[in-house]
């Protein structure tokens, strides 16, 4: 644990005094008086929290605590907030928890297309801080969850609300923007679905309008057919949350990205939902036939990571030394688009391993990973200036490697 972490449970973090029922607040933040403040406010609202300052904690912490929200900073000591949150959001077991992003700089439009919940810019004044804490709270407390389809063709609107229509969401739809418009202003939604080609209002107006109204946290997923134009698409970017185009098994991914934004437990969901998205995932996963390198000396840990990468489709080569790790590489009728070094091997361990793959093959894009034994201090810099691209700690938990795995591809 870093000395900020144990300054800060020395200072007001809760982690050695947590009861079942108890609501928790994870705070991803290296400042020592910010985190206080945020400590304090959620002390306020008879919340718990607890301080991550580095993102290998960040993924421990949201597995043993299961926090009902999450503020993270964009700037962290051993990563970028972007990664934790890209991380989280591409985790089937963790993507429901919201998380509200915080910054130094201006940058909400990107934070919201990236799933974050909301977007808070530093300094935050009391004002900032008790709108965060009213929204953490309000919407754990929302047992259902409503959805607004903005649609003119009944028959598509008909067939979204019967995929999203369960006990945890609850559908309205708005033939016209007239009536969307209406509806929205009445109502408090949780999400809004909105065809960009209505019959009686241009697209753009529609948005705008739309967005006067609505509550400032409900996001706005475009669903359209229409081939958008660079002003249409400079609006779109700055005000909406994703935008998906019609077409074959679209209403799958339509799917994944309200229950996405809606922030719902996957395990929550029936099961008819939960396998669409598997299969969607599945079939879409960027992880599907990649050639990934892993070396290691124990062929023990060798033979469990090829046993679950099989099941995920990827392929595994196998090295048990550096040498051998640096010879497959070499062999130009190898293909490998990931490393996972493990870091603590006999005579050529993974950070020289990693200096020579670098320096002898003048290979900067090849993605690779390192393995650590445990999270000590120093470590990811270590690996880091050795060569390595990210690294992640003993003993492995599968989803989390995954999700950074394809992060690292997404790239």
């Amino acid at each position: 644990m870093s000395i900020i972490s144990e300054m800060i449970n020395d200072t007001g973090d809760d982690r050695d005094n947590i009861e079942a029922t108890d609501k928790i607040v994870l705070i991803v933040e290296d400042d020592l008086r910010f985190g206080k403040i945020i400590i304090e406010k959620a002390h306020e609202n008879k919340l718990k929290a607890i301080v991550a300052t580095s993102y290998i904690e960040v993924f421990d912490f949201v597995s043993r605590y299961k926090p009902v929200a999450i503020t993270l900073d964009v700037k962290l000591p051993d990563t970028s907030g972007w990664k934790v949150l890209d991380l989280l959001r591409s985790d089937l077991n963790y993507r429901h928890i919201p998380v509200h992003l915080v910054s130094g700089e201006e940058n909400r439009n990107l934070a919201m297309k990236r799933g974050a919940r909301s977007f808070l810019l530093k300094p935050l004044n009391n004002q900032a801080l008790r709108e965060l804490f009213s929204d953490i709270i309000s919407f754990d407390k929302k047992e259902v969850r409503k959805v607004i389809i903005v649609e003119d063709n009944e028959t598509e609107s008909s067939q979204i609300a019967k995929l999203m229509a369960s006990d945890l969401i609850t559908v309205d739809v708005a033939p016209t923007a007239g009536e969307a418009i209406r509806l929205v202003t009445l109502n408090d939604y949780d999400c809004i679905v909105l065809d960009y080609s209505l019959p009686d209002m241009p697209g753009n107006e529609v948005l705008t309008r739309i967005n006067q109204v609505k509550q400032k946290l409900t996001p706005v997923v475009v669903y359209s057919a229409r081939d958008f134009d660079n002003t249409e698409r400079n609006l779109l970017n700055n005000a909406s949350n994703a935008v998906l185009a019609k077409g074959v098994d679209s209403l799958d991914q339509l799917l994944e990205e309200i229950v996405l934004h809606l922030h719902i437990r996957y395990t929550d969901l029936p099961a008819d939902k939960r396998r669409l998205i598997e299969n969607r995932r599945r079939k879409e996963d960027i992880l599907t036939g990649k050639n990934i390198l892993v070396v290691d000396d124990d062929v023990r840990n060798l033979f469990a990571l090829t046993t679950v990468f099989e099941r995920y489709n990827i392929n595994v080569i196998t090295a048990e030394s550096g040498q051998e790790a640096i010879n497959i590489i070499n062999d130009d009728g190898v293909k490998t688009d990931m490393v996972l070094m493990d870091i603590m091997m006999p005579e050529m361990d993974g950070y020289e391993t990693t200096q020579k793959i670098r320096r002898e093959h003048k290979n900067s894009t090849l993605p690779i990973i390192a393995v650590t034994a445990k999270a000590m201090k120093g470590d990811r810099q270590k690996c880091i200036e050795a060569g390595a691209s990210d690294y992640i700690t003993k003993p492995l938990k599968i989803d989390q490697l995954l999700s950074l795995m394809r992060v690292w591809f997404y790239k």
